[in-house]
């Protein structure tokens, strides 16, 4: 599914049924769809065969319990179909629908077992009521049904993929069941597709998975899954700022180098959206577009999947006339007209075509984030936006597993008292005695040898709720702190102080390399600081990372002094490399480029660049090839 080229595609319900398509299918109705999406340069639609649709079972009964399964009254037929209790007449539709995709070049993912969808549950009328995840009878004719679908449509061209289902995990069925419920449930889907179709990936249709416990980890996605998903939007995870800023829009990538780093499969965006216009307005969610795209170009997202294709609002039938946050949030209103995002993505393609391959190099990576036992992903998601606003980007990796190599570590706002497990920790130490730098930062956590790696002996440490000031350099940061550590004697040297000059942030030689120990817990507390990332009276913390990327020597051939304007480099061969300059802002900045001695500059998407002055329109980026000298 994942090909080289990045894609853009649309979560498809049709325009004038929506949910119901299926049982009222409109073939005209249909094509137009067809022909608005392709229009506007989509190429990739999710699909969702809704499962009471095509599997419509009721369960007739006698005193003792079922006596048979039917289609209403009428006794399932002996065919492959009538046996997986499966409906013809859907399936016939959806060969129509597979065609029509393929005469509008359209390639599909479809979603097997869609039994949720916008917050509404859909079983058989045999299964009503039950525990959709859990209970074996509807586990057997799940499988009845996954095995006889993906058998009977794997020769269709335009699917590319098996989808497990819409975010199945909100099914009933988990709760107060086996945490391992839902793995099963997965991997019997995922065996059982694969059973049948070995030619196309699987793919986990999932909107949230867990670093660690929780109902899936990332580990066990990448066990039973070919690719994994996410679903990241703003309402719900960085509904602190406006949709079209940094954090919101960084969310996209952060959850897909999260969701990769720690799964070992890729990761895509299968799901987002601004979600109406109380959220924001048009033109703004048309911003929040065209940065989101460019945004996950830039740090490898593989393509991007909007919700929805088309406007759902004005439709009188659950699940429409229970949801008002929104459902006004389609590609194109109810009558098939383009919102300001079409044009977005028509434009976006025209920077794909002057790409090679229609798609970046891989984009360089110079630190490691670990993630302890307990991460908070909020914590994380502030320890990359600090990091790009440092000119680094990193990888992520679970403490639990391998450290990979890396010339710097980053360990944010230590908050468990398992953050860490001592083999790991020795064999991150090892690292550092063999060069690497390793950041700790101090929260509520506990990590033991800190008076031997980090040169501080801490007399106490003391629970309080104040404002600290970390001064480093010129800067004077303020950090809101739970506890304050008392540090009795340090040879560590002293890189900042707090606003009484005690020493707060130190540097120590371990082996050949450094570690850094700040006690100020300054990633937690800029996950919770408002306009940490958007205002522009707000201190720039990461200057706290700049002194980090400079101890471990990582340098890149160009930089920008505006905080909202963040680059990524992605290398052509030695001697050359695109550069991505990004305005993660709501309006237009300017930035000086420092760029590397050797280095001529031409500009391949975007505006020109004078004496290394560029300037960006709001939610926009210019894409720079630079190409060393001979």
């Amino acid at each position: 599914m994942l090909e080289n080229e990045f894609f853009t595609g649309l979560n498809y319900w049709g325009s004038k049924h929506a949910i119901n398509m299926w049982s009222k299918f409109d073939k005209e109705s249909i094509e137009e769809d067809m022909k608005v999406m392709q229009k506007a340069g989509i190429t990739h639609l999710r699909v969702f065969p809704l499962w009471p649709v095509f599997q419509p079972l009721y369960a007739l009964y006698e005193a003792n319990g079922v006596y048979e399964y039917s289609f209403g009254e009428e006794t399932l037929p002996d065919t492959p179909a009538g046996r997986a209790g499966v409906s013809e007449e859907a399936c016939q539709n959806f060969e129509f629908f597979c065609d029509l995709a393929e005469k509008y070049d359209m390639k599909l993912l479809v979603g097997l077992i869609t039994g949720q969808m916008s917050f509404r549950i859909y079983a058989p009328p045999a299964f009503e009521g039950k525990d959709l995840l859990s209970d074996p009878t509807v586990i057997k004719w799940q499988l009845r049904f996954v095995r006889y679908f993906v058998e009977r449509f794997k020769c269709k061209k335009s699917i590319i993929a098996w989808d497990l289902g819409n975010e199945t995990a909100c099914m009933p069925g988990l709760q107060g069941k086996n945490p391992d419920t839902f793995y099963i449930w997965c991997s019997t889907i995922s065996y059982a597709i694969k059973s049948c179709d070995h030619s196309r990936p699987v793919v986990s249709g999932l909107d949230h998975v867990f670093i660690e416990n929780g109902h899936l980890t990332f580990k066990e996605v990448g066990e039973m899954c070919d690719i994994n998903t996410t679903h990241p939007y703003n309402i719900f995870s960085t509904n602190d700022v406006p949709v079209n800023t940094m954090k919101s829009i960084l969310d996209l990538s952060f959850k897909c180098r999260l969701g990769e780093d720690l799964s070992g499969i890729p990761n895509f965006v299968q799901e987002f959206g601004a979600i109406g216009y109380m959220n924001c307005s048009k033109r703004a969610e048309a911003d929040f577009y065209r940065a989101s795209l460019l945004t996950c170009l830039a740090h490898g997202c593989y393509g991007t999947m909007w919700w929805c294709a088309f406007d759902q609002g004005h439709h009188n039938f659950a699940p429409y006339r229970w949801n008002n946050i929104g459902s006004d949030y389609g590609f194109f209103d109810e009558h098939l007209e383009e919102k300001p995002i079409a044009k977005e993505n028509r434009e976006f393609k025209k920077i794909l075509s002057i790409l090679p391959g229609g798609n970046l190099p891989s984009h360089r990576t110079d630190a490691t984030i670990l993630c302890q036992r307990g991460s908070d992903s909020g914590v994380l998601r502030t320890s990359y936006i600090l990091a790009k606003q440092a000119n680094i980007d990193v990888n992520f990796n679970y403490l639990l597993d391998p450290i990979i190599d890396s010339k710097l570590y980053i360990l944010p706002s230590v908050s468990g008292y398992h953050a860490i497990p001592k083999q790991k920790f020795d064999e991150l130490l090892k690292k550092v005695e063999d060069g690497a730098v390793l950041y700790i930062c101090a929260d509520e956590g506990l990590i033991r040898k800190i008076p031997e790696i980090t040169g501080v002996d801490i007399e106490y440490r003391e629970k309080i709720s104040e404002t600290k000031i970390l001064k480093l350099n010129a800067s004077e940061l303020p950090i809101h702190s739970s506890y304050f550590y008392k540090p009795e004697s340090y040879s560590a040297e002293v890189v900042g102080t707090d606003e009484n000059d005690e020493p707060v942030f130190f540097k120590n030689s371990y082996g050949k390399g450094y570690i850094y120990f700040l006690t100020l817990p300054i990633e937690a507390y800029l996950t919770k600081k408002k306009g940490a990332f958007h205002k522009d009276d707000a201190p720039d913390y990461s200057v706290i990372y700049r002194e980090l990327a400079q101890a471990a020597n990582i340098k890149r051939a160009c930089d920008s002094d505006n905080k909202y304007i963040r680059l990524t480099e992605h290398e052509i061969d030695e001697n050359s490399l695109y550069v991505v300059a990004i305005n993660y802002n709501n309006k237009p900045e300017s930035a000086n480029l420092t760029i590397e001695n050797g280095y001529s500059v031409s500009v391949v998407c975007g505006n020109d660049i004078e004496d290394n002055n560029v300037l960006i329109r709001e939610n926009d980026a210019v894409i720079l090839k630079l190409e060393r000298s001979n």
